[in-house]
């Protein structure tokens, strides 16, 4: 019998839990397909550095400071993780869609507020046609390939140390936000400011508490203060990436179980980060985490006031795919 290949999956942000889960249910899948074919070894970037050596740049993605350096060290860092995706320093890993957005754009558009209808639109959307069309961009734009689309703690929602009760009181606040396209956009409408903070630092330090901003963009599992406004203006999606080099060196049979392993962790996965964040509510109080819904009312509001990133992306993405998104049905 031969032996394995081994694939390295490197783990490229927080919260690192969840990413080790996804890798772990992938290698499961594999080895109910194609047993004792494909070994997955996964990998912190420490971990990588201490065994295969240094990439240049790539610990730029663990930058502890928010300094003007750290910005600068985190944007070579990401400019290192596709390089060794697309040389084969690393074989796969998971990484935001805004982050993959950096080299193929239309990606993006998944980030938009209040995109998505419920967690079925999103499987429509990500597990369909518009998905494998996004991963084949992808692919043929940075010789990356996109295998599934995954959760980082599902919907995001607003942090903060103290209470917020209404969208009124966001006023005079600063927010972290993930991007602008996610809500930057619609709250700077709203004569809210905000500061953008890489999320793979958001598990590190405290942007709250260093008094650099009010209150943060967030998920359930990726917030440890005791107060959220549950907004649930956008879906925190990640996808899978495996090296084209790697892929090619992979037989017909072992590509067929990559896809269909990526499509059943993809589903998994989720489906966890959806159970996560239920478990999350039901034991909010015993923790002494006070989470307000908006109200119908104010729901609406948020919703009009996100029609400014709507129109300021207007021209961002490929012709059709907001419009495509939105009505799939």
């Amino acid at each position: 019998m031969t032996n394995p290949i081994t694939l390295r999956w490197l783990i490229a942000h927080q919260p690192q839990e969840l990413f080790v889960r996804t890798a772990r249910a992938f290698q499961r899948e594999l080895d109910s397909t194609i047993p004792g074919q494909i070994a997955i070894e996964i990998l912190t970037y420490p971990e990588y550095a201490e065994k295969y050596g240094e990439i240049q740049n790539l610990d730029g993605l663990n930058s502890y400071n928010h300094t003007d350096q750290s910005q600068v060290s985190i944007q070579q860092g990401l400019s290192a993780f596709w390089r060794a995706l697309k040389n084969g320093a690393i074989e796969m890993s998971q990484i935001q869609v805004n982050r993959v957005g950096d080299v193929c754009g239309d990606f993006n558009a998944l980030d938009l507020p209040f995109l998505f209808e419920d967690h079925d639109h999103v499987s429509r959307v990500v597990d369909g046609e518009i998905g494998q069309a996004l991963c084949a961009k992808l692919t043929a734009e940075t010789d990356v390939r996109g295998l599934g689309f995954t959760y980082s703690g599902g919907y995001r929602v607003i942090g903060s140390n103290t209470p917020i009760a209404s969208l009124d009181e966001l006023q005079g606040l600063k927010v972290v936000v993930e991007n602008d396209t996610s809500i930057g956009h619609t709250l700077n409408g709203m004569n809210i400011s905000t500061v953008r903070i890489p999320p793979s630092l958001w598990k590190k330090t405290d942007p709250i508490g260093q008094g650099i901003a009010d209150a943060i963009e967030t998920t359930y599992l990726r917030f440890d203060g005791k107060h959220i406004l549950k907004t649930n203006h956008s879906i925190f999606m990640t996808t899978m990436l495996v090296s084209n080099l790697f892929w090619d060196q992979l037989n017909a049979t072992q590509q067929q179980a990559f896809i269909d392993a990526a499509k059943k962790v993809a589903t998994l996965e989720r489906d966890w980060s959806i159970q996560d964040a239920e478990k999350f509510e039901q034991t909010a109080v015993e923790r002494g985490v006070e989470i307000v819904e908006l109200s119908a009312e104010q729901q609406q509001i948020l919703k009009k006031r996100s029609l400014m990133s709507y129109f300021k992306t207007k021209y961002q993405f490929s012709p059709d795919l907001v419009k495509n998104i939105r009505t799939l049905h």
